[in-house]
């Protein structure tokens, strides 16, 4: 977002989504984008602490029993994990699924941290509520919802974080438009479990922000 740095998108600004490698990459975090929810897992990231040059290394399926806790000095009551070599470990939700745009459907893997384990909890509190016309609880491609983002305020600063919203009007239900968009989100479901698809490395330290930080498969 800031116009002297290199990595500046066009017309990015605090809050707004970025959709990478989309022909239309900057979406208003107050219009939001839709998405297809089709999988989810945790796992934990290793990233090179910004102060030594930053970095992604590698992911992890659980926290490796290697972890110390580090304290965080500028937050003490916020517990942190390194590696011995001092990377940092970051546990991560991972949300994958389709963000429906102009430009069709587009593949997207969101890894939420942080502050964003909250508003993936309650996302996945809503699809678990979800109920199809004969009462049982459907999958989750079945749905489609509204991402938008929301600022978030305290003593120490501002940030965004993501907040997910049925997607039918005045909040209702909604569901996918064909029998084809249900079965494109099955066949990405059963990708991802059966290990066929796998997220591509993150572009940026996902342990130090909410959004952002999509990443296409």
């Amino acid at each position: 977002v800031d116009k002297r740095d290199p990595r500046y998108v066009e017309g990015a600004e605090a809050g707004d989504i970025w959709l990478r490698s989309s022909p239309n990459p900057i979406v208003k975090g107050d219009v939001g984008v839709l998405f297809q929810p089709c999988s989810f897992w945790h796992d934990v990231g290793e990233w090179i602490p910004r102060d030594d040059g930053g970095g992604f290394v590698a992911r992890h399926k659980i926290m490796p029993a290697s972890a110390k806790k580090a304290e965080d000095p500028r937050n003490p009551q916020l517990v942190k994990y390194r590696s011995p070599d001092g990377n940092e470990l970051v546990e991560t939700r991972n949300h994958a699924g389709y963000a429906l745009t102009e430009d069709g459907p587009l593949p997207y893997v969101l890894p939420l941290t942080s502050t964003g384990h909250s508003a993936s909890r309650a996302w996945m509190f809503m699809m678990n509520s979800q109920r199809g016309p004969d009462g049982a609880k459907p999958p989750s491609w079945a749905c489609v919802y509204r991402l938008k983002t929301v600022q978030k305020k305290n003593k120490k600063g501002s940030w965004f974080v993501l907040v997910a919203e049925n997607g039918g009007d005045h909040g209702q239900t909604r569901w996918v438009d064909t029998v084809e968009d249900y079965e494109r989100g099955s066949a990405l479901y059963e990708a991802f479990a059966s290990g066929q698809k796998q997220a591509e490395a993150p572009v940026a330290d996902t342990g130090s922000t909410d959004l952002g930080d999509e990443t296409p498969f």
